[in-house]
């Protein structure tokens, strides 16, 4: 079984039924097979072979669909990577994963130096000059399938490696959880660069259901898909549920059935408003790329005795919490570093032999770099062992931003941290001790604009005259955070 044997399967039972929609283009799954074969034809014309490398950088659309299957069906590995990352940061992760070919929305051309071929300036006529039969050069079992690029604290991301047989796993079992079939319509307003995005596209995609694509999801452009598509399954992240809850009405989602949500925090307060708003069964998902985002699941029905919980996990995943410093099992109700074994978790990292010695044991089990504690077979997250940042769904790791900022002339020292956000979820602040007179708050921001994604970038700074320090001389983070920032609003 290969991943794009799901969509071939999907293709020959109902040829004419509408894969992707949402997006100004509309697309059935006969026409998605044909364009992906032509992708795949191409790809082998300009010299892909098995394993190779595809890279793709562009938001939600049709185009993704048409290179992933195609890159599949070539034997190659697609590599689709964040288009908010600054041009520097995608020139590294492309060359790091050796991608000898890049799809690249024309937006984004100007941003990477190697050859591309540019959406809307070339791919139509790419594809075009290629045969629309279908190669058939799957990849199946260990064979790599994608590369997914997850930041890292040293600063440079790692590529987690996605095998064909952990893909296809992850896809059945997680779909099995839901009631999606070829009747649904389902919003998917995160990025398909994303495990959450993409494979829930996938889930959708492979039980003949219809994709709603979200390009440039606003509050306006989101309510208006849900009415005129009568969504009836979504994945979104809490900062998207606040959007929805804050401009919708019940009458909105009539139609909406189920919605999986996670990537970040969620407040009690949101989630009640989620569930008096939106009125559809809710599932919280927590997981991560090297898990393909399928860990836990907490049921609609467990929501309301366990909603502090990441649930429980999906059938055929293990959870283990173990003593940080000593490496055993903790019993229930202690706090430790959470565990994940299962066919969902990665093979390792791309080339980083280290990485992967790292993160995972001899006998399989993944260290999450989370903690938390297990009570009654429910996980409970108490906090990030390694400080990650998550805003709106996307996770920054603030030893990056503090080395981009340490170079600033302005500041002689500098932490950075998460705070509350009422509509991302966190966002990042940067707490600076000032070398002579403090530089201008916006200062310091637009240096790290310059250099970093913005998403990554401190949208607030604040001055201290020392930052607080253990006898090691590690930045005490947990007293910043505790002097209780402002929520932000941005």
């Amino acid at each position: 079984m290969s991943v794009a044997q799901l969509l071939r399967d999907a293709t020959a039972r109902a040829p004419h039924a509408v894969a992707l929609d949402g997006d100004g283009r509309r697309a059935t799954f006969g026409e998605l097979a044909e364009a992906s074969n032509r992708v795949a034809n191409a790809l082998i014309a300009g010299g892909v072979q098995p394993g190779d490398r595809v890279g793709f950088v562009d938001r939600n659309g049709t185009e993704y669909w048409e290179v992933f299957l195609g890159a599949l069906k070539a034997g190659a590995v697609l590599v689709p990577l964040n288009f908010r990352l600054a041009p520097a940061e995608l020139d590294w992760a492309l060359d790091d994963a050796g991608a000898g070919t890049v799809i690249v929305g024309a937006a984004y051309a100007a941003s990477i130096t190697q050859p591309v071929v540019t959406i809307g300036s070339g791919y139509e006529e790419w594809l075009a000059a290629a045969p629309d039969t279908d190669p058939g050069r799957d990849v199946v079992g260990p064979g790599l399938v994608q590369l997914i690029y997850s930041s890292g604290t040293t600063g440079r991301p790692k590529g987690v490696l996605v095998s064909a047989e952990q893909l296809l796993w992850s896809v059945a079992a997680f779909g099995s959880c839901f009631d999606v079939d070829g009747s649904s319509r389902s919003l998917v307003p995160i990025p398909y660069y994303h495990v959450a995005g993409g494979g829930w596209a996938l889930v959708t995609l492979s039980r003949g259901g219809c994709v709603i694509q979200a390009r440039e999801p606003t509050a306006a452009s989101m309510l208006r898909q849900l009415v005129e598509h009568r969504v009836t399954h979504a994945a979104l992240v809490p900062a998207v549920m606040a959007v929805l809850t804050q401009s919708g009405k019940p009458g909105d989602f009539a139609a909406l059935r189920q919605v999986v949500y996670g990537g970040s925090p969620i407040s009690e307060p949101l989630l009640r408003a989620s569930v008096a708003t939106l009125g559809a069964e809710l599932f919280q998902s927590y997981g991560l790329s090297e898990t393909m985002g399928v860990t836990t699941l907490l049921r609609p029905d467990q929501h309301r005795l366990r909603l502090r919980s990441a649930g429980r996990p999906v059938p055929g995943i293990e959870l283990a919490v173990i003593d940080v410093a000593l490496g055993r099992p903790l019993p229930d109700g202690e706090v430790g570093e959470v565990l994940v074994r299962g066919p969902s978790v990665t093979p390792g990292y791309w080339r980083n032999p280290d990485a992967t010695a790292e993160a995972l044991t001899v006998d399989g089990w993944f260290h999450t770099g989370d903690l938390g504690s297990l009570e009654d077979g429910f996980l409970y997250l108490r906090d990030r062992m390694k400080d990650l940042i998550i805003t709106g769904g996307e996770n920054v790791y603030p030893a990056e931003v503090e080395s981009v900022l340490a170079a600033h002339p302005g500041v002689a020292d500098v932490a950075v941290i998460g705070v509350p956000s009422q509509r991302w979820g966190e966002t990042p602040i940067a707490v600076v001790v000032a070398r002579g007179t403090p530089p201008e708050p916006q200062d310091v921001i637009d240096f790290a604009r310059q250099r970093l994604a913005h998403f990554k970038c401190p949208t607030d700074v604040v001055f201290m005259d020392e930052l607080p320090r253990n006898p090691s001389g590690k930045v005490l983070k947990r007293e910043l955070r505790a002097l209780n920032y402002r929520p932000f609003v941005c």
